[in-house]
């Protein structure tokens, strides 16, 4: 999978003293540009800039300099300065604090700035769209000047956002979220989970935790004599009164007077060092692979915590533990693997899921935050296994908390862009995993 590409002609230069040619050429290109480009200060700026291609692609300088983000046709983006630069064939119009998107791929608007916030969710829906699965071999097409043209094959598995249904010379397609054409006879209807973590205010009850099996006992004590008194079902919420024994790996937990569930059945929130370059207040997000949670911070206040699916075991698919910071922020992207080796069976300490190596690919995955390389944290609505290790080392949420942890956390994607990466004035929120 990947969103941008990173490669750049210089990583490929063969021999070092070249970079001093190099550095010597851009120094006095450098000081040439400067003598002719500069700001347009008695430009009059319009109200706004819209979007007229498909999409603008936003540079973090007014030049073909590293991406800031992507807006949408039709966003209208305001604008704070001009700047006459190279790299574009006219303008370049400042619509964010360093954001720069060149005049060829906008035109003015006397009317203020708007724009969607992405990715649109019908009102009283989960996620942005339904989505299929495809059960057997198809071929995808998009619209061409002669009718449909194939634009791949689809495999069993394949699964896409679904924008509606279509007859096209009286065959019946599902449209994809991507605006081609699958015949409707080889998709079939998911269903997204419903499932949900839990917001924490201030001084609310803490730690938090979830029942994980599909039927958990609820027992009066934990001692040798207990008695079943109720039942749990899966992912219902709890607050933790007592774990007994005290210890790091408790038996049972209290969940209020006289009910007590064994640890084996739930999961619960542990407590999480602050990581070392943080900020008084600063949010940050915790990734519990043990328990197979996620919790948002605003320093040492814990906001909202939920289940999760992280990578399986082994390095292949594990989520890499270390300290990172979100450096993309998607709406919504395809995500596949080509990879068709078999893997060799592992076990499973914590009852996930055994791994599988097999050819996906899952398109119009919602709320993507890649925070190492392409590792990610997005939801899912292929599964509804949180709580188990599960995924190919990205963390997976229900839709509901992706969609909150992707408005919550840093950078925010502003109305109108479809992405977004972090910058030095506008770096991304933390990601500790442990």
């Amino acid at each position: 999978m990947k969103i941008y590409s990173t490669d750049s002609w210089w990583n490929r230069i063969p021999a070092c003293f070249t970079i001093t040619v190099l550095f010597v050429i851009s120094l006095a290109q450098a000081q040439s540009a400067d003598a002719v480009h500069g700001y347009v200060n008695d430009y009059p700026l319009p109200a706004s800039v819209v979007v007229v291609g498909k999409e603008a692609v936003i540079r973090k300088k007014p030049r073909m300099s590293a991406r800031r983000g992507v807006a949408r046709h039709g966003a209208r983006l305001p604008v704070y300065a001009v700047y006459d630069g190279s790299g574009c064939p006219d303008l370049w119009f400042q619509v964010h604090v360093d954001g720069w998107v060149c005049g060829r791929d906008v035109d003015f608007s006397d009317q203020p700035p708007e724009g969607v916030r992405y990715p649109v969710v019908p009102e009283g829906k989960l996620a942005p769209w339904p989505y299929g699965f495809v059960h057997e071999e198809a071929i995808e097409y998009t619209r061409g000047f002669g009718g449909l043209e194939e634009v791949r094959e689809v495999l069993p598995g394949f699964g896409v956002g679904i924008a509606g249904v279509r007859r096209i010379d009286g065959m019946k397609y599902i449209e994809t979220a991507e605006g081609n054409f699958i015949p409707s006879a080889a998709v079939r209807w998911g269903r997204v989970s419903d499932f949900s973590g839990v917001q924490i205010g201030p001084g609310a009850p803490w730690p938090v935790g979830w029942v994980l099996k599909p039927k958990a006992w609820v027992y009066d004590s934990p001692n040798s004599k207990r008695k079943k008194v109720d039942r749990f079902e899966r992912f219902a919420s709890f607050v933790v009164e007592e774990f007994f024994p005290q210890s790091p790996k408790p038996k049972f937990l209290k969940t209020g007077p006289g009910r007590w569930i064994r640890a084996d059945d739930a999961r619960w929130t542990t407590p999480a060092s602050l990581p070392v370059e943080l900020k008084p207040f600063e949010k940050w997000i915790d990734v519990d692979t043990r328990q197979q949670l996620v919790v948002a911070y605003e320093g040492a206040r814990p906001v909202y915590a939920t289940m999760a699916s992280t990578g399986r075991w082994g390095k292949e698919s594990e989520t890499p533990p270390g300290t990172y910071r979100i450096w993309a922020k998607v709406s919504a992207i395809a995500m596949d693997n080509t990879d068709e080796e078999e893997e060799t069976e592992l076990t499973t300490p914590d009852g996930g899921l055994p791994p599988e190596r097999h050819l996906y690919s899952l398109h119009d995955v919602p709320w993507t935050m890649f925070f190492q390389e392409n590792f990610a944290l997005h939801g899912v609505y292929w599964h509804r296994s949180f709580g188990y290790r599960r995924s190919h080392g990205c963390v997976n949420l229900a839709p509901s908390d992706a969609a909150w942890f992707y408005n919550w956390a840093r950078p925010v994607v502003p109305d109108g862009w479809w992405a977004i990466h972090s910058s030095k004035s506008d770096p991304g929120t933390i990601i500790k995993v442990r």
